[in-house]
């Protein structure tokens, strides 16, 4: 009976040992991953802590924000220059540069190539269909419905400017008067 018992004892630690190494090769391959996790974790926390300028990223995805909020209104100046104030208005939404696109500035062509078809890089159509390009500017929609644009410097807020010099406005005739 004690045979019996060894008997029985020692297919049970062969099975416990049997197991218990496939156990352990599965804690060996997730301590692994968990070293692989712990690893990508501390290199991200140490780029985090490198950047020169963490703030700059908060600001940024601010302004991502404050620009996307429906129903912004932007305050503009148009300065001349001598920045001097040349008009003052109230934008709906936020300016916008004429260097952005909605659309690719260009697409590829499939062509002969001589030997060989290939692939020829070609300028695409603005959205008004043309091409070519322009001098810069930067234009926007006045909250009463109004164009405007301009290729000089300027300036805008969310919050309304408190100019203390009155803004020059051209006027149709060529006469410069002051904004009333």
């Amino acid at each position: 009976m004690n045979m019996k018992r060894i008997f029985c004892f020692a297919i049970a630690a062969a099975a416990l040992i049997c197991g218990g190494s496939q156990s352990f090769a599965e804690q060996k391959q997730q301590t692994a991953v968990q070293q692989l996790q712990r690893k990508a974790q501390e290199a991200g926390q140490r780029a985090a802590s490198n950047t020169i300028e963490p703030h700059e990223i908060n600001n940024i995805e601010r302004r991502r924000t404050l620009m996307g909020k429906p129903g912004l209104l932007t305050y503009v100046v148009f300065l001349s220059k001598s920045c001097q104030p040349i008009e003052y208005f109230v934008a709906e939404g936020k300016c916008t540069s004429s260097e952005k696109r909605l659309t690719p500035g260009e697409h590829l062509v499939r062509g002969d190539g001589g030997e060989y078809h290939m692939d020829f890089v070609m300028k695409s159509a603005s959205e008004d269909g043309t091409y070519g390009s322009s001098a810069p500017y930067i234009y926007c929609k006045t909250v009463d419905g109004k164009y405007k644009q301009w290729n000089g410097q300027y300036y805008a807020s969310d919050y309304p400017i408190e100019l203390t010099i009155k803004p020059i406005v051209i006027d149709t005739s060529g006469r410069n008067q002051q904004q009333h």
